[in-house]
């Protein structure tokens, strides 16, 4: 289940001001989904341009977090350096990283030999999110292929147009690590929207697809998911964001749009995340496109 800030004070916190609550739970209002559209993105009023195009048949580096941090005396990361500039993808997280056969593969522990996530204790367990080389335009079109490899738990979530809260590159090393934890992309130095596009957390996390604005943690928009059912499909992703306005398309159909009319991000990076429940999961056919506006 995505990690909310944590609310267990709020009780002691009303009472102290003198507000009853019922019980001793707080319920959260049923989100209002967006209905989706049995239609793809239409595109017709934009032109298209290929910015970048990553099909994983050929050998990349992969930068790892934890070899440009360190922990300090008082048990603080801090950071030594910055990803790489040879580097086509960085991983944050001690989970596994790899690219074979054609596809970015992705879990929650390190991969064996052959390709498997090696067997560990569910507290050694990493949440993961691997970032791609490019700082991506502010408008674009995204698109790829995602398989979670039959994975019955966890959260698959693309973040988009990242930087620094003031305008730093995400790995500038006056930002703090990172190491996947999720209040760190949510709520820390980091601004960037995201789009929670597959779960078998919860049911209502399965149904939705949630597209949140950070920092802050601030749901915009939400639409059906369409990615129940089996869990070793295929899915492909688009993602359009134009100026303020951005769609998400899941296999053909849009299920979410929304318009940011309150400071839309602009230029950033493009990281993909998954939990430490996803046991396995399979990127292909990554692709962006830079989007222009028609005359």
């Amino acid at each position: 289940m995505e990690r909310r800030p944590d609310r267990s004070h709020f009780p002691r916190l009303l009472a102290a001001i003198g507000i009853a609550t019922i019980g001793a739970t707080m319920t959260r209002a049923a989100i209002d989904l967006q209905p989706h559209r049995d239609h793809p993105l239409d595109l017709s009023k934009y032109a298209l341009r290929v910015a970048y195009e990553n099909n994983f048949g050929d050998a990349q580096k992969i930068a790892r977090e934890e070899d440009f941090i360190k922990r300090a005396p008082g048990g603080e990361w801090r950071r030594t350096g910055r990803s790489p500039a040879d580097a086509e993808w960085t991983a944050e997280g001690w989970g596994g990283c790899l690219i074979r056969d054609g596809k970015l593969w992705v879990a929650p522990s390190e991969f064996d030999s052959t390709g498997q996530p090696k067997s560990v204790e569910a507290a050694k367990r990493s949440h993961m999110v691997v970032w791609n080389q490019r700082v991506f335009p502010a408008d674009f079109l995204l698109e790829f292929d995602v398989n979670h490899c039959g994975s019955t738990n966890g959260l698959t979530i693309v973040f988009f147009c990242a930087a620094g809260r003031n305008g730093e590159d995400i790995f500038d090393p006056s930002l703090p690590p990172r190491r996947a934890d999720y209040q760190t992309y949510h709520s820390g130095a980091l601004a960037n929207y995201s789009d929670a596009y597959w779960s078998r957390n919860t049911a209502d996390e399965s149904a939705s697809n949630r597209l949140r604005k950070n920092p802050g943690f601030q749901q915009l928009a939400a639409g059906e998911s369409l990615t129940t059912g089996p869990a070793d499909v295929t899915r492909h992703i688009r993602l359009l964001k134009v100026g303020g306005h951005i769609e998400v398309e899941v296999d053909g159909k849009v299920v979410l749009q929304y318009d940011d009319a309150e400071h839309p991000l602009g230029a950033g990076r493009i990281g993909l995340r998954s939990m430490a429940g996803v046991t396995r999961v399979a990127y292909s056919h990554f692709k962006v496109w830079n989007v222009e506006k028609r005359p």
